[in-house]
């Protein structure tokens, strides 16, 4: 229809098509500019997001010099995780063998007191033999070496 109107001005046809192309882009204009329009309100509040990034970068500056630090302290303290797992394994064992040694004294205690009731009993039984100190010398003798008592 452009063709129709433009002939009496005789434009070349390179011109015409170019006319052409640019009458069907002015159609997309509105629905272009109105996207446009959406996109700046959308992005308009991260404007001044920028200096509360900005502070916020100044603020973790120092938490970079901090790293070194933590890096060193972490190897630090797994040395003494290691140095301490190496004492307590070293407990453990000396932990078993006092138990060890526990366990054969209270072996030795049980023998101890089974030898100890035994001597009461051997004492006990002397002292029941011994002849009565209310009589004489040589009946107490005689009841001892001839166990006969009363």
């Amino acid at each position: 229809m452009l063709t129709g109107l433009l002939a009496p001005l005789r434009l070349p046809e390179r011109v015409v098509v170019a006319l052409e192309s640019l009458a069907d882009a002015a159609e997309n204009l509105d629905a272009i500019r109105a996207a446009l329009i959406r996109v700046r309100k959308q992005t308009e509040p991260l404007g001044g997001l920028l200096p509360t990034l900005h502070d916020l970068q100044k603020q973790l500056e120092p938490l970079g010099e901090l790293l070194p630090a933590l890096e060193r302290l972490e190897q630090g303290l797994g040395t003494r995780l290691d140095a301490l797992h190496e004492v307590v394994v070293a407990l453990e064992a000396e932990d078993s063998h006092l138990s060890g040694a526990v366990g054969e004294l209270g072996g030795e205690l049980a023998a101890m007191h089974k030898t100890l009731r035994g001597l009461q009993g051997d004492v006990q039984s002397v002292t029941e033999r011994l002849p009565d100190p209310s009589r004489g010398p040589l009946e107490k003798a005689k009841d001892a070496l001839t166990a006969s008592g009363d």
